[in-house]
């Protein structure tokens, strides 16, 4: 692949380039750590209910890659970014989580391998980002985005799948965009390992939705070859073990999500059906009990209907709620981490959506409604009452035009202030509970 060979003969370049970014030794206690089960953070017992602000990376990203990095438009995305970090920061909150490649993949296949471009578009808006994080004390959950390394590309408006697709990727550790993933790897995490800024590195979100997705048809998914579970749990393995290799003082999550209700039953009988609560646990051993990775990663929206459906232990459905999600963390030894959480608001003038408000009309449709609190405050319950000591709420203040139009996932200062109280109180309340220090919340 002539990529991976420019990318691979210039990696003593990017090796150089890392350096100038920082080079003080982290003190253990500035990174997010687990002891006796309990999050730490800053030498302190750390909990947090935050958010996602999964385009703060994207969008400086965008503009730099049309070459409109000297405009008045890089400009406003800085200080909008900025103005967003602020907010959180004045709010009280203390993380966030962010994606840390484009949304296109094929536009970073462009420009990663050319050492001018990589760090006149990618690096310059990496460091941006952090220099935001660090100018309004936010640390970050790190998403590499390491599931898209595949071949695919955009053409007429449509994804096309390459040589090398998933199913390569993650269940052969040979495969050509493995090396190309390693050496990102290797590339990124040496370069800001010692920036205080990252709390934690995470692998890439939802690959564990991928796993045996088509099991009656050779696990095929619009002509992309999709990995087993196996497949993904040995990749989640390899993964964090290369990026241990290059920072073996941060913790390591996977990115979610929750599994399917029947995960297990692909799996191993390669159908649809339902899991019993004991299989899912047997999905989350594979996942988590035996690889290198430290937390214990899903992310949770129920819902209308409060949460995906499984037997229970008395041949009944029952929802996989936080609750069992914890007890089966604890079963593996591993902290729990709700990388993605929320009450989804779903537009009522869209026909999917007719059946669920017929069966529960006063289902959110827009987090501007007074309604949207009662369904807020349910979602906020429960992961006090679980118990669950981080998690991020999708999404603040994001720029997307797409975001904006219902408000759909959109939480802005200003625009949705009665929901932000909410979650500024159970951020408070689930510190409390936890006997975090009041002077920390």
């Amino acid at each position: 692949m002539r990529r991976l060979t420019i990318l691979l003969a210039l990696a003593a370049v990017a090796m150089v380039a890392s350096v100038a970014v920082a080079d003080a030794k982290l003190d253990p206690k500035e990174v997010l750590s687990v002891k006796n089960g309990r999050f730490y953070l800053e030498g302190k017992p750390f909990a947090e209910i935050s958010f996602n602000k999964f385009d703060l990376f994207w969008q400086l990203y965008g503009i730099l890659h049309e070459g409109k990095g000297d405009t008045q438009q890089y400009k406003d995305m800085i200080a909008a970014q900025d103005q967003a970090l602020r907010e959180l920061h004045e709010m009280g909150f203390k993380t966030i989580r962010f994606f840390a490649l484009p949304w296109g993949i094929w536009d970073f296949r462009d420009t990663y391998p050319d050492p001018v471009k990589r760090e006149k578009i990618f690096y310059k808006a990496m460091d941006t980002a952090l220099d935001l994080c660090d100018k309004n004390n936010i640390k970050v959950v790190y998403s590499l985005g390491a599931g898209n390394f595949t071949d695919a590309s955009w053409k007429d408006g449509k994804i096309v799948q390459g040589k090398e697709q998933l199913r390569d990727l993650i269940g052969n550790p040979n495969s050509e965009n493995r090396k190309f993933l390693y050496q990102y790897i290797d590339d990124v995490v040496t370069r800001y390992k010692n920036r205080k800024t990252i709390a934690m590195w995470e692998i890439s979100n939802e690959v564990t939705l991928t796993a045996d997705v088509m099991p009656d048809h050779d696990n095929i998914v619009d002509g992309q070859r999709m990995p087993s579970l196996k497949d993904v749990s040995e990749y989640f393995d390899s993964v964090t073990k290369r990026i241990k290799k290059n920072d073996s003082l941060r913790l390591v999550n996977s990115g979610g999500s929750s599994l399917r209700p029947s995960q297990w039953t692909q799996y191993t009988k390669h159908k649809w059906g339902t899991d019993t609560v004991d299989e899912q646990f047997k999905a989350f051993k594979m996942l988590y009990g035996n690889t290198a990775i430290d937390i214990i990663d899903i992310h949770y929206y129920p819902g209308p209907k409060w949460g995906d459906m499984v037997i229970g232990e008395d041949g009944k459905e029952t929802a996989m709620s936080l609750r069992r999600y914890m007890n089966m963390a604890k079963m593996l030894n591993k902290p729990l981490y709700v990388g993605e959480c929320g009450t989804s608001p779903l537009a009522k003038d869209d026909p999917n959506n007719k059946q669920i408000f017929e069966e529960t009309p006063d289902y959110l449709d827009s987090y501007q409604d007074p309604i949207a609190q009662k369904w807020v405050q349910r979602m906020l319950d429960e992961i006090v009452d679980s118990g669950v000591q981080l998690s991020h709420w999708w999404e603040y203040s994001s720029n997307r035009d797409v975001d904006q139009v219902r408000t759909s996932f959109d939480l802005k200062k200003g625009k949705t202030d009665p929901v932000l109280r909410q979650i500024i109180d159970a951020n408070k309340r689930l510190k409390a509970k936890l006997r975090i220090p009041s002077s920390d919340s």
